[in-house]
């Protein structure tokens, strides 16, 4: 094994370390902290679903506790005809003696209580707003059967045998003292109504008797609207994607959010399995229960989402630590080999090599230090003779640079004095004047001049082009006393020639050139106007998107324009920034205006307020 591992290169190395050492502790601690969050997720949404179905059955029991409540009034109804005075029984005894017919003529018994038990019926489907109708049945009433229906929604009562059919009304243990659940049924006895409803029914009895003999009378039933257990479920936020079922112990379903299995009767038990998730609570008082079914992978989807995003992020973490490994383990023995090349063509005498330094790491010190005895090996054998020739070949170019400026300045004070000899004082004025700037020009190099010399250029400038155009542009300056102050070298001859060339030039030659310096809040304004021809509006706004691009300048058929425009702005936004420059505004038939701002720089030893004037 370790001879095997030995035979490797430093790369193969460096890659087997990183596999093992980074990213096989980074998948398996990935897989337990995975199976730790979905097992803890899983007891979380346990834990809260079986909140939220306690919480349904207990709202549930609280409901029904209201409608047990209002099952017990025919005990304490105390209501007649004579405008609902008091009689002169008990209280509880009232509806029996008003069922009974006691106290009533026996030529209108049968119309005077059939309108009493509409007045209490009436009176108990008003107390809760999702009563949708009250009856009571009385099936061996002195040898006859009384039956009592009214519904707020329908004023028309049709099938008594459906009514029972849905009741179940043979099986009714008439013993029994407690609320009964009916399961949710559609009315249809009714005429016009439709709704599913599911009712509540509770056992009337005599009370006079002897204690545990209180014969049974009847039994009252209330039917309750579904949309009653809907407000329910509609108070707790769930996710949506759940079925809901409230079932008896029978498994009737009272309530499913699958409108499909309200009213049937549940055969399966539910379950938890791989594919669904079984939250239930338990029998509330009225023995019903809430049960929570959720498909697995709904259920888990947001669990899931994390999973496959942590994967995601984990693949993508492993490509990456693969990927920096390879360019780490190339970055080690790439410039190593490339080393071990260039060594090869020291051992045979060449000594114009040199390393890239591409980093201040080890590697980056030791090609540096490989190129600095490479130099020096080749100082040492090349000796100093080397050095001396390569020394006069630079000093003889440079004294041919300073030849060539010094015979042409020699040449034309010649001429001039040539021409004052002879008695021409014209010509002697125009070389004076295209010597300076010539001199200015190709001289000695500045890189910061002062701001009355770029004006006395400029004028040099317009005196030269007006003895080429006789005298038609007139130049006039403003300084506002500003002295002392530097600019940047040769910036306003390229302006001012631009303001002739195509603004005075196209007019035929014959216009004004007015140069306006002021310094305000530590910035200079150098404005150049011109009388020209101007420019309409797609002109400048091109020219301005010029100044603002990375173009030289603008071509047409003949040649580059605005170079020298471009070249100016460009200098001083690199010399001061972005906030500075060269700004244009013109109009037609009137002329151009160019304004160069620059912040205001000061010769060494000139004072601010003496310079401005002040």
């Amino acid at each position: 094994m370790k001879t095997w591992f030995r035979k490797l290169s430093l790369y193969q190395k460096f890659a087997i370390t990183i596999i093992l050492v980074g990213l096989v502790p980074m998948l398996i601690l990935a897989t337990v902290i995975l199976n730790g969050m979905i097992s803890d997720y899983r007891l979380a949404l346990q834990a809260q679903y079986t909140q939220a179905v306690e919480y349904v059955g207990n709202s549930l029991e609280e409901v029904l506790d209201t409608y047990n409540t209002i099952s017990k009034m025919p005990y304490n109804y105390n209501n007649s005809q004579n405008e609902y005075a008091r009689r002169d029984y008990l209280t509880f005894d009232n509806f029996r003696q008003m069922l009974y017919g006691e106290g009533y003529d026996p030529e209108t018994l049968e119309e005077d209580r059939a309108a009493e038990m509409r007045e209490f019926l009436k009176y108990l489907d008003g107390v809760d707003q999702y009563m949708q109708g009250v009856h009571f049945v009385a099936p061996s009433f002195n040898g006859q059967k009384l039956a009592f229906h009214y519904s707020r929604y329908s004023s028309f009562f049709k099938d008594e045998e459906l009514f029972e059919e849905r009741m179940d009304f043979e099986k009714i243990d008439q013993q029994s003292r407690y609320l009964t659940l009916i399961p949710t049924h559609e009315v249809g006895y009714f005429s016009g109504l439709n709704n599913q409803v599911f009712t509540v029914a509770r056992n009337y009895f005599d009370l006079r008797g002897e204690v545990g003999n209180t014969p049974y009378v009847g039994t009252l039933f209330l039917d309750v609207d579904i949309r009653r257990i809907t407000q329910i479920f509609q108070s707790v936020k769930f996710s949506g994607n759940e079925e809901f079922y409230v079932l008896d112990g029978d498994g009737n379903c009272f309530y499913s959010s699958d409108s499909t299995w309200i009213g049937q009767k549940l055969e399966t038990a539910f379950e938890n399995t791989d594919s669904q998730f079984v939250v239930e609570s338990g029998e509330n008082e009225y023995g019903l229960r809430v049960i929570a079914v959720m498909n697995t992978a709904i259920a888990f989807s947001q669990i899931s989402s994390m999973q496959t995003i942590m994967y995601v992020f984990l693949g993508a973490s492993v490509a990456a630590l693969l990927a920096a490994s390879v360019y780490f383990s190339r970055r080690l023995t790439q410039p190593m080999q490339a080393m071990m090349k260039e060594m090869e063509k020291v051992e045979k005498g060449d000594f114009n090599i040199e390393l890239p330094v591409q980093s201040e790491d080890e590697i980056g010190v030791l090609s540096q230090r490989f190129n600095q005895m490479s130099v020096a090996l080749k100082k040492y054998i090349d000796q100093v003779y080397v050095v001396q020739i390569r020394q006069k070949e630079a000093e003889l170019t440079a004294l041919k640079s300073q030849i060539y400026p010094h015979f042409l300045y020699n040449t034309l004070e010649i001429i001039r004095m040539t021409a004052l000899d002879e008695g021409n004082k014209h010509v002697p004025e125009m070389i004076e004047a295209l010597s300076e700037q010539i001199h200015y020009l190709i001289g000695p190099v500045q890189d910061m001049v002062p701001l009355e010399k770029e004006l006395d250029i400029i004028k040099k400038y317009i005196y030269l082009l007006n003895c080429r155009i006789t005298g038609n542009v007139q130049l006039r300056t403003e300084e506002n006393g500003l002295q002392g102050i530097l600019i940047p070298k040769l910036i306003l001859q390229p302006i001012v020639e631009n303001a002739y060339v195509h603004g005075i030039k196209p007019r035929g030659g014959k216009g004004s050139i007015y140069v306006e310096t002021d310094a305000r809040e530590g910035e200079l304004v150098i404005s150049v106007m011109d009388s020209g021809v101007g420019m309409d509006e797609s002109v400048l706004e091109r020219l301005n998107g010029l100044l603002e691009s990375d173009e030289p300048g603008i071509k047409d058929e003949y040649n580059w324009q605005s170079i020298g425009l471009k070249n100016v702005h460009d200098r001083i936004r690199l010399l001061y920034g972005e906030t500075y420059g060269v700004t244009v505004t013109s109009t037609v038939g009137i002329g151009t205006m160019v304004q160069v701002l620059m912040p205001v720089i000061y010769r060494e030893g000139a004072e601010d307020a003496d310079d401005l004037g002040g």
